[in-house]
């Protein structure tokens, strides 16, 4: 099994393809197997890998001690870059993954070449723009799975952000062992860190080329968040994916396949 010690944790990763490298940052609470129907297009071109991210998948669960910020995770990934030997990558978020990718690209702009953010939960953004959380919040999820359990927890949390259905598919359905698998303190702490997140300040100390990537029919939350970072980010252009929500971002469209393609090929966007 394909591993490296990031902070004291085992980060679980798999490499695809040949070329030059790109890392896929996988959703909050799930795997790197959201990736499994990209990979094929993605690995046809360039060099992916694609990893757990510390608490999630096959990766190691930290202490509950331990400090669990988006920080946190973008040093993972400076030492699962450093381990592989990768001095400068393109990057591609989803949701949470966006978040750490974005956190590693303002502590490591030298390291990052092109950044793909699609829909990441930035909830510390709400302290200075109005974000529409859906009620959201880390406090009332924590409170829920003390009275009740992980599962209505969890199940909480994706209705605030998807429909019924596709929330209740999402914890009941292929995802489940790995979701209940996880400690109540885990769950509550991924959420904390999105909230914890405040890079507004710093957004325009982004320099790398951004393609912001959006689902047409995604809950208010993301959108208003993708508003933010369209206005505050120098170099962001933004994808509108028709009929698309956050839980099939990663469907493999033409769209999709096509403007990622062209965006991670144009090198006359990083001069």
């Amino acid at each position: 099994m394909p591993s490296s010690t990031t902070n004291g944790i085992t980060t679980y990763y798999e490499t695809w393809g040949t070329g030059e490298p790109l890392l896929l940052l996988h959703n909050d609470a799930l795997s790197l197997a959201v990736w499994q129907r990209l990979l094929p297009h993605l690995a046809a071109r360039w060099r992916v890998i694609v990893y757990d991210r510390r608490g999630h998948g096959q990766s190691g669960i930290p202490s509950p001690e331990a400090p669990y910020t988006v920080e946190v995770l973008a040093e993972d990934l400076r030492t699962l870059m450093d381990d592989l030997g990768l001095q400068t990558a393109r990057l591609f978020g989803c949701s949470g993954g966006a978040n750490a990718a974005l956190a590693f690209t303002l502590a490591h702009p030298q390291r990052v070449s092109h950044l793909i953010l699609a829909e990441p939960p930035i909830m510390g953004l709400q302290h200075d723009h109005a974000l529409d959380t859906g009620g959201l919040s880390s406090d009332t999820v924590a409170r829920i799975m003390q009275e009740q359990d992980v599962q209505a927890g969890l199940e909480y949390w994706f209705r605030a952000v998807l429909s019924p259905t596709k929330a209740a598919a999402l914890v009941r359905g292929r995802y489940r062992t790995l979701l209940l698998s996880r400690p109540a303190w885990l769950i509550q702490a991924i959420l904390r860190s999105s909230e914890a997140f405040e890079p507004g300040p710093r957004l325009s100390e982004v320099r790398q080329p951004v393609l912001l990537t959006q689902g047409g029919k995604t809950h208010p939350l993301f959108s208003d968040v993708m508003d933010v970072l369209e206005s505050r980010l120098p170099r962001a252009r933004r994808l509108v994916l028709p009929g698309v929500d956050h839980a099939s971002l990663l469907a493999p469209s033409e769209l999709l396949l096509s403007a990622v393609q062209s965006f991670l090929s144009d090198e006359t966007a990083t001069g």
